[in-house]
């Protein structure tokens, strides 16, 4: 950390703070309501400073999804933003965020599609990920994963598919049964 004395000398703070969230949060409720989350914002100079989010943890969030945005300054005006989305309702898409590099694995042929499957078979019976919307075949009739699949994990990956869109294709692989849960 560079100290106060350094700036003294005549040094500019051009590094802005950097804001520490839990990511997106599901909350399960079939009604609105309030959730409590935490944003704190750490600088090079200023140590902690104050983050200011357009949601509070006393929100009451609607069902469905909402996305909070905050923005931290540091005293030499160096601004910092970041957002993460809360999503309140019943049936709702959970999968986290470490599972893009799982993925990203997968589609560069580095796990077979037997494998992938076998990790979100897991992931999903231990609730790990949450798919809503799907029924489970006992009747196997796909044999592999299509390409759209891997294709639309590329582009889910690269931030260009939600999770919901995302969910599609595991829900595709429960309904054909190359997922068995």
């Amino acid at each position: 950390m560079i100290t106060d004395q350094a700036f003294a000398f005549g040094t500019v703070d051009k590094i802005p703070p950097n804001i520490i969230t839990k990511g997106d949060i599901y909350k399960i409720s079939k009604i609105p309501t309030i959730v409590q989350f935490s944003v704190v914002a750490i600088d090079n100079v200023d140590d902690q400073v104050q983050v200011d989010c357009d949601k509070t943890p006393k929100t009451v969030f609607n069902l469905g999804k909402t996305t909070v945005r905050c923005l931290a300054i540091d005293s030499s005006g160096n601004e910092a933003r970041i957002s993460f989305v809360v999503t309140v309702g019943y049936e709702i898409v959970k999968i986290p965020y470490w599972l893009k590099h799982t993925t990203a694995f997968w589609v560069a042929d580095q796990m077979s599609d037997s494998e992938y499957a076998q990790t979100l078979r897991y992931l999903l019976e231990n609730e790990i990920i949450h798919i809503p919307f799907y029924k489970q075949t006992k009747n196997a009739f796909a044999k592999e994963i299509p390409v759209w699949i891997k294709t639309n994990s590329q582009k889910w990956i690269a931030g260009d598919l939600s999770d919901d869109e995302f969910s599609i294709g595991i829900q595709w692989m429960l309904e054909r049964g190359l997922i068995q849960i």
